[in-house]
């Protein structure tokens, strides 16, 4: 008579099992091979279709097209058209909002995917954060990422001890969004040798009983970006005195230099675009869920205010070498 043996009784479980290890090796592999052949689908959501917006767009597109070809599919959609967006915001890996509106509209959804803004401001990214999501850093915890237009005020105050070499004074123009960073900015300004002048002014004072008398003893003058006090009003009286005081305004727009500033630090779209696109690529889960300066930056100069301010320009290279030199 044959003894009983237990593993030939259990042989059949043991097949069953190799063969059910086999295939789940197998699915996972299949689904691994899949997945990384997938591309990841980036929604570009615009605020609306003008000339700047459009050319943020189409720019990211093409350089991410050309550097990773295989990588990415792109949906765009623009905010005045958001017929399907709850569809595509839940389609997407990635969703980039070019635009304060974009980004408020987008934001209202809390989509699962990872969102990076640009083309909006610090404070409008912050009271768009505590607005949709309690905080910014909820935001932060919700994979909610930003590329600021503001430029760091450091390189507009390394500008001005370049531009004017006898320079002393500088003058700095906070408002109601920016005032909590005189600190930082006086310690920033002091370290680098020079004597820093505030002034800050709300909607309601009146511009030049508050910004003439510093801008009088101020070799230099820096108004800081702030999108709950700079309008068209005060920046027509910023240069206004500083024409009759013969004091250089550093500015953070275009727009402004062209007014009569002598200098202008600012974000162009091509600028954004490259911001956008380094950051798309270079993304980890250390990066998504944060607020980013703008690492691009464009420059440009006011030739025929440099000339009635009798301050001799350098090329462009020279000062751009000279912020990398600081930033290092």
């Amino acid at each position: 008579m044959a003894l009983f043996n237990p593993y030939k009784l259990m042989e059949p479980v043991r097949r069953s099992a190799k063969y059910w290890l086999a295939s789940l090796f197998l699915l996972i592999f299949t689904c691994s091979y899949a997945f990384a052949d997938r591309k990841s689908n980036i929604l570009f959501v615009a605020s609306k279709p003008s000339a700047d917006y459009v050319e943020v767009l189409n720019s990211v597109k093409q350089q991410l097209e050309k550097q990773s070809p295989e990588r990415y599919e792109f949906n765009t959609v623009f905010r005045n058209s958001e017929l399907n967006l709850k569809a595509d915001l839940a389609a997407a890996d990635f969703v980039v909002t070019i635009g304060t509106a974009a980004a408020d509209t987008v934001f209202s959804t809390r989509p699962k995917a990872p969102i990076l803004s640009v083309l909006i401001t610090e404070n409008a990214f912050s009271v768009l954060a505590e607005k949709h999501y309690g905080s910014i850093d909820a935001a932060f915890a919700a994979q909610v990422s930003s590329i600021c237009l503001d430029q760091p005020v450091t390189r507009s105050i390394q500008l001005a001890k370049l531009l004017v070499s006898d320079s002393s004074g500088v003058g700095v123009m906070l408002g109601p969004a920016s005032v909590h960073r005189q600190p930082e900015l006086s310690k920033y300004i002091t370290n680098s040798g020079l004597q820093p002048q505030f002034v800050s002014i709300s909607a309601k004072d009146n511009p030049i009983h508050k910004i003439e008398p510093v801008l009088s003893r101020s070799d230099v003058f820096i108004p800081i970006s702030d999108s709950r006090l700079i309008n068209i009003a005060t920046a027509k009286w910023i240069l206004h005195l500083s024409y009759r005081h013969k004091v250089p305004v550093i500015a953070f727009s275009k727009s402004y230099l062209k007014a009569g500033a002598l200098a202008a630090i600012y974000s162009s779209p091509a600028d954004v675009a490259e911001d956008t696109v380094d950051w798309l690529l270079n993304s980890t889960s250390a990066t998504v869920g944060s607020s980013n300066k703008p690492a691009y930056y464009s420059l440009n100069f006011n030739q025929s205010v440099a000339a009635n301010l009798k301050i001799k320009l350098q090329t462009e290279q020279f000062y751009r070498d000279h912020f990398s030199q600081e930033a290092k």
